[in-house]
């Protein structure tokens, strides 16, 4: 209804993932929006996220879904909204939605739902093929793709879900001879057979890759995973004989150095787009490129609306749950694009050397993540809440080892920032469940529920002290971690959580 009062035929895209009831939500949305005088064209298979808001773009549709749960369990599945632009919703149009919906009556939906999720589409509205190659052309095109063929050797895994054919396809066609994804994790299956979770933020989720890579005669370079819906991608790195987990801030630094070191040069006003939950490495990288920095709150869907008001100088974006986008075509994070420029700079350099070069050039950082877990103590969210009622209170009797700088809490208008740079950010943010403690040389501890699950996040991101020397890294490393380590476990016992 939203979309028939501003359009006369609006035409819709479809995309879902592996999920066992994805295809019977799919085949149910495609006949319940042609009933309401839709157009629509739906993928002929699992497909990634990133292709159906590429898709969006390339029809000119009015609107999209996805059907996705994303990472999240087998029992679970999830409906994603997208606009014209090929971004997710944001208000106020999904309050609008979300209102159609909260008003609609059940007596009111057809009687033959069941047999609408068994109806075939038709022909003639399945898509891929245009689709794919249109995608490909512009890839192509991207200055962090050099064409020719690629001596590195990758195994990956789409973790059961819908990155197996696009993956395989599109690295092979890219000159990438030595890509072979993992048997046993090639197919999309919502059982998730294989897996205790299908994310790649968690490195167990690399498990079946590691002994795949350990077996094989040739070790592969780089291991790369991606989640059900393709939109989120990680990588461990072969060094020293094994190999190393990347965390996804230092993959979004690695793709951001690379792609402003080549890019930034041709932009007239270059801009790079983090949540507030990223790194601060990302903020010194791009200064030293002359790159002007965006923060956003959490999701997508933010990063999206900035690239919509200036998409020619938009440079990179990315959030620290391995979800980034190196082009402005896409408009939420796509895996595929973004796994390609990882293994166009690996083909280059070493991206461990690469990620230590950061760190020599602009600082040393760590980053830490704890899921405090509510599903079965819910009673803990207003606990923590309560904890952080007045974070001022707080932080006045608790240590953080480092100088409080300001605190940004963006759950009360009445909280103002000490520091012109807090008060400017939170002007641009709004309103939202969240509290951020600015520590000295760019560290900052923040806790927000999740938005999807039942949990409350707490990010602690620590810069050290000093730039560290070459010969002394690895202890430098080691020495940031336990003091990293050691704020975060006095944090969580100081706000009612056993650490």
């Amino acid at each position: 209804e939203f979309y028939r009062q501003k359009y006369p035929q609006p035409l819709a895209a479809i995309a879902y993932d592996s999920r066992l009831s994805s295809p019977q939500f799919c085949r149910l949305c495609y006949h319940l929006l042609r009933q309401k005088g839709f157009r629509v064209r739906v993928f002929r298979r699992p497909t990634p996220t990133p292709l159906l808001s590429f898709a969006i773009r390339e029809l000119s549709a009015d609107c999209g879904i996805v059907l996705t749960a994303s990472h999240n369990p087998p029992q679970y599945n999830g409906f994603k909204a997208y606009a014209a632009d090929g971004a997710q919703i944001i208000p106020p149009a999904d309050k609008e939605i979300q209102q159609l919906f909260s008003n609609m009556d059940y007596k009111n939906l057809p009687p033959d739902l069941h047999t609408l999720a068994e109806k075939p589409i038709a022909e003639g509205d399945l898509i891929e093929e245009e689709i794919y190659q249109a995608y490909l052309q512009k890839l192509r095109s991207e200055v962090f793709y050099q064409e020719g063929k690629k001596r590195i050797r990758i195994f990956y895994s789409p973790l059961h879900g819908t990155g197996g054919w696009i993956f395989q396809r599109a690295f092979h066609d890219l000159g990438y001879a030595n890509f072979h994804a993992i048997a046993e994790q090639a197919e999309p299956d919502g059982n998730f057979p294989t897996l205790r979770s299908p994310n790649p933020e968690e490195p167990s989720a690399f498990a079946l890759l590691l002994k795949a890579a350990e077996t094989s005669k040739e070790k592969p370079d780089l291991l790369v995973a991606t989640d059900p819906d393709a939109d989120r991608v990680g990588a461990m790195v072969k060094n020293n004989g094994s190999y190393q987990f990347l965390t996804g801030n230092q993959i979004g630094c690695l793709l951001l150095e690379s792609i402003a070191r080549k890019k930034a040069a041709k932009l007239k006003a270059p801009y790079i787009c983090k949540t507030i939950v990223t790194t601060e490495l990302q903020r010194l990288i791009a200064e030293s490129y002359g790159i002007t920095t965006i923060e956003t709150l959490t999701g997508f869907k933010y990063i999206a609306e900035k690239i919509a008001r200036d998409p020619e100088n938009y440079l990179f974006g990315g959030e620290e749950s391995f979800g980034y986008l190196p082009v402005s075509w896409v408009r939420d994070k796509d895996s595929l694009s973004s796994a390609v420029a990882l293994a166009e700079l690996a083909e280059e350099q070493n991206l461990i050397t690469a990620l230590d070069t950061l760190y020599l050039r602009h600082g040393l950082f760590v980053e830490l993540l704890h899921n405090i877990d509510l599903s079965r103590e819910p009673e803990l969210l207003q606990k923590v809440l309560g904890k952080l009622a007045d974070p001022q209170r707080f932080a006045a009797a608790f240590d953080f080892g480092r100088r409080l700088v300001d605190i940004l809490d963006l759950r009360s208008v009445d909280a103002v920032p000490q520091t012109t740079e807090c008060r400017a950010l939170k002007a641009e943010l709004g309103k939202a469940e969240v509290v951020q403690f600015w520590l000295e040389r760019h560290s900052r501890l923040t806790v927000r529920p999740s938005g999807t699950e039942p949990k409350i996040k707490v990010y602690l991101s620590l810069m050290a002290q000093q730039k560290p020397k070459a010969a002394e890294l690895e202890k430098s490393k080691k020495a940031l971690r336990e003091e990293a380590e050691s704020i975060l476990n006095r944090f969580l016992v100081a706000i009612g959580v056993a650490s």
